[in-house]
């Protein structure tokens, strides 16, 4: 095979409980579910054993070799054994907006390169160590992440599918200074995760709907309170969360009639910002 084609979808994450700190690394347990909004990742053989990797679509100010995808494809090369490749990514995950941008390239990349060269071996040990989600996004779908995001453990048989309205902010928030924000703030949540896990495979949508949240919402909505002006805006439609660290939200419906009302409500205040979507 010459070249492939591969398209990884974002996450949000339905719960986010932080449960500790294990070897200076934050723990949690995490709800996460699939949604259709895609990067494409397209990738052609080199007989030399270089990697190169270009961007298109939105965020593409990101320095070839400085990408996390030519990490990833340097890292499958050399534990492989394999050719180099021409790498080519449509971003249309927006980045630094707790959307899984950058762990799904490091996904595509991943699976591509092993589509490419007829890999079949397990990919999650590789892909745990290029980022802290990136064995979800292997996969997708509705799981529980633990640890540090790198167990994964499939959600099957559940066939609700919900709508969501993903609300992107002016600016990103770093990982990183979310956690230490979180440690400065000191406060406990309850955790929420197992119980979201048992209203979802009963069905129960209104009831699921009470138990979503997120416990960095407090601490990166201090670093930008726009995170909070704009989870009470769409809270006054219904359920909203902050997926990962942020900046974006999202307000979760059942039926897509409802989320596109309240996309008509908030386009003129929001507009390209506003992102429809719907779980996978």
């Amino acid at each position: 095979m010459k070249k492939v084609k591969i398209r990884i979808p974002a996450k949000i994450n339905l719960t986010l409980d932080i449960e500790g700190t294990r070897d200076g690394y934050h723990l949690l347990e995490s709800l996460v579910a699939s949604v259709d909004v895609y990067d494409t990742v397209r990738i052609r053989a080199r007989k030399e054993n270089v990697i190169s990797v270009s961007f298109c679509g939105m965020n593409v100010g990101v320095k070839e070799k400085n990408s996390n995808a030519y990490f990833a494809a340097e890292s499958f090369r050399k534990e492989f054994g394999v050719g180099g490749a021409e790498i080519v990514i449509e971003r249309n995950i927006p980045v630094g907006a707790g959307l899984g941008s950058s762990s799904a390239d490091i996904a595509g990349v991943l699976l591509g390169m092993a589509k490419l060269y007829g890999i079949s071996r397990d990919l999650s040990q590789i892909a745990s160590g290029l980022g802290s989600d990136v064995a979800y996004m292997l996969k997708g779908g509705y799981a529980v992440m633990r640890g540090r995001g790198e167990k994964v453990e499939s959600i099957s048989g559940v066939k609700r599918r919900f709508y969501v309205l993903i609300v992107t902010a002016t600016s990103g928030v770093s990982t990183l200074e979310s956690y230490k924000n979180y440690d400065k703030i000191g406060k406990l949540y309850p955790k929420n995760t197992s119980a979201a896990v048992s209203l979802l495979k009963e069905d129960d949508a209104d009831n699921f709907f009470t138990v979503l949240k997120n416990d960095l919402f407090e601490s990166s909505a201090s670093l930008l309170p726009e995170i909070k002006n704009t989870l009470e805006r769409l809270k006054k439609y219904g359920a909203a969360v902050m997926t990962g660290s942020g900046s974006a939200v999202y307000g979760i419906y059942k039926t897509k009639r409802e989320r596109d009302k309240v996309y008509k409500e908030l386009f003129s205040e929001y507009g390209d910002r506003l992102i429809k979507a719907e779980t996978l």
